[in-house]
């Protein structure tokens, strides 16, 4: 063996070896990072799955109207679909013309100017108000009005649906057009729960009663789009149904998402900072049809807006509130609110 190979022997044997650890070392790296995320997902998972309730324990936690006038000896209405569960589907009509929505308005029965319906024989423990924010997408409300004035007044709720359509000079701002639906509603026709719903949306199952709960309640957790599954545990979007009360404690939505997306998990954030929990219904009762349209490009700033709002939440929502009402007016299937935002 001469000189040079004793002399390099070792320092290859220290080359390998310090390879070998590094090697060792990524490997060990990688399944901890692997097993981890994997213990996350499961957790998350198992958290989402206890979030859900069952059918059977949806009248326990629904909470009936506020009402000077109620008394023990009302004669309450039944609310079938909330005792017992149904297959019972009512058919979508997904291509309502003018001519459609007008004819229907000839043959409904006992929905006032306004979009207002109340059962008249007997005396229904929940009341809602819906409200949608809405832009162009008259092919959907003409769908969704046509739907909801035949599936809620089976359920025996009293409601009123509520159009707050944005002006065209900004971008979409979902979150502000809720906030000035239940500002403008409180100073009209106030009512102790609300319903925040896209209008793109339709229920498909009767025992979805529409009516608030103890807690906020995400009614729309079962998508077809999503495969009837929650997409992960912090999403608030969709359709929600909050009391006003949690409603003014979370100080609403956010004012600052223009464009598409964000609102909803801030909401979601706003929710738990107050200390309340969402409460969600097993997919079976949450199951939603999306209406087709074209998917909106989300807002590239929604995560840093997000993030500054969660330093400013109390100060801002329904409290700093600041739009112009351009018109207001009783439609025969809707109320309608007309806002610069």
């Amino acid at each position: 063996m001469t000189l040079g190979s004793k002399v390099l022997k070792p320092i290859m044997w220290i080359y390998y070896s310090r390879l070998l650890k590094k090697k060792v070392f990524c490997i060990t790296a990688l399944f901890s990072f692997l097993t981890v995320s994997l213990f996350l997902s499961l957790k998350t998972d198992f958290i989402c799955s206890l979030s859900f309730l069952s059918f059977p324990e949806m009248s326990s936690n629904l909470v009936p109207r506020e009402s000077k006038h109620m008394l023990p000896f009302d004669n309450f209405c039944f609310h079938p679909y909330e005792k017992q569960f149904s297959t019972q589907r009512i058919e979508v009509n997904l291509s309502v013309n003018d001519l459609e929505l007008t004819a229907f308005i000839g043959q409904a029965e006992n929905i006032a100017i306004g979009g207002a319906w109340t059962p008249t024989e007997c005396w229904s423990k929940y009341r809602v108000n819906i409200v949608i924010p809405y832009r162009q997408r008259q092919e959907q409300l003409r769908v969704f009005l046509h739907y909801f004035h035949r599936y809620l007044p089976l359920q025996q709720i009293a409601y009123r649906i509520i159009v707050v359509e944005q002006s065209a000079e900004n971008e979409f701002n979902r979150g502000k057009l809720f906030n000035v639906g239940f500002v403008e509603s409180e100073k009209r026709f106030p009512s102790d729960c609300y319903i925040f719903h896209d209008v793109d949306l339709i229920p498909q199952s009767l025992n979805n009663i529409y009516a608030c709960t103890g807690m906020p309640r995400h009614l729309s957790s079962a998508v077809d789009t999503f495969n009837y599954q929650l997409p992960y545990c912090g999403i608030l979007g969709g359709v929600v149904a909050m009391r006003s009360h949690h409603f003014i404690k979370v100080n609403g939505y956010s004012n600052m998402f223009y464009g598409w997306g964000g609102e909803d998990d801030n909401l979601y954030f706003r929710v738990s900072q107050a200390g309340l929990n969402v409460i969600r219904f097993e997919p079976d009762v949450a199951k939603y049809k999306m209406l087709r349209h074209i998917k909106e490009i989300p807002n590239p700033s929604r995560f840093q807006i997000m993030e500054m709002d969660r330093e400013i939440y109390s100060a801002e929502g329904l409290n700093n509130l600041n739009y112009t009402l351009l018109s207001y007016e009783l439609k025969p299937l809707y109320t309608r609110i007309f806002v610069h935002v």
